[in-house]
């Protein structure tokens, strides 16, 4: 019965070939690049590229669905990637390709074993996969991006707070703190980098920090975007109001570490029982079980 994984393996292959991979927005040159090496394809990419055109009018009315178009928009805006009418159309015409690759062949495989129950009902399932790992995948980098960023969110606010204090602006600040966390917590650093870029570029600089809590959602940030935004309105500093909100995120971050070292011991009673206490139990009685058993031989 092994054949019945050949579905399912499929689909895995198909997803990580066919599938987008999401890449946070690169710079115009590397898009100019890319654009120029399209004409050195090789065979297999310009037959998936084909596929891909012939599947656009598909792709075109299957979201016209406004329900379905904002679904994908929310996912590719929160995972940091473009999120322009093209790259909807790119994301959805991509697992559509996936999902007929994976429909064919689950159809080959049906009239070799003559139209079989079990290998119909996996291949259902095969198809169901293949259309929802893209989601999938993505949700999974949203957790780690939001995670990433809750933990290091409070010691970036800490170095926006020097850099002000120092003297530069905050447009400056900001810039300067997304490039020194680049390092160690990519999160940050390029959406601190995407911030000071979108206020360069002429954007409000209210409306980016609201583009900034649709792409990462934090109660921390959506606070900090909110202090801000008032700061502006009413034309005060933002030195004192920004030194009183790290002491805030100092004692909300202790609260947390606390919080973790207090469940620590709950957590931690599970794999004692199943773990240390067997091993225990073993230890201690493995020799009077030995002279027991040596008493009873003798008698």
């Amino acid at each position: 019965m092994t054949y019945l994984l050949i579905p399912i393996l499929f689909a895995v292959w198909a997803a990580y070939v066919t599938f987008i991979f999401v890449e946070k927005e690169e710079s115009f040159l590397k898009r100019r690049i890319k654009s120029a090496g399209k004409k050195y394809k090789t065979s297999s990419r310009q037959f998936l590229d084909n596929i891909l055109e012939a599947l656009k009018p598909l792709t075109a009315g299957n979201i016209k669905d406004i329900n379905v178009k904002n679904k994908i928009k929310e996912l590719l805006v929160r995972v940091g990637a473009p999120s322009s009418e093209d790259d909807i159309l790119d994301f959805e015409n991509k697992r559509l390709m996936a999902v007929l690759l994976v429909s064919l062949f689950c159809a080959f495989l049906l009239t070799i074993y003559k139209l079989n129950y079990i290998v119909l009902c996996v291949s259902c399932i095969a198809i169901y996969f293949i259309y929802k790992f893209p989601e999938m995948r993505i949700k999974k980098l949203i957790k780690a991006r939001e995670k990433d960023f809750n933990k290091n969110f409070p010691d970036a606010i800490d170095m926006l707070s020097v850099c002000v204090e120092a003297g530069l602006g905050l447009d400056s600040a900001i810039e300067r703190v997304g490039r020194e966390f680049k390092a160690f917590s990519p999160t940050i650093g390029h959406e601190f980098i995407r911030l000071s870029q979108d206020v360069a570029s002429g954007i409000p600089r209210h409306d980016a920090l609201k583009n900034l809590t649709k792409r990462i959602r934090c109660k921390d940030l959506q606070s900090f975007v909110a202090l801000l935004i008032q700061s502006e309105t009413m034309g005060t500093g933002i030195v004192q109001p920004l030194s009183v909100y790290c002491d805030t995120l100092r004692s909300r971050k202790k609260q947390r570490v606390e919080e973790l070292v207090q469940t620590s011991s709950a957590k931690m009673t599970i794999p004692m029982v199943l773990f240390l206490l067997p091993a225990m139990f073993i230890v201690i009685l493995y020799p009077s079980i030995i002279k027991l058993l040596e008493a009873l031989k003798t008698m």
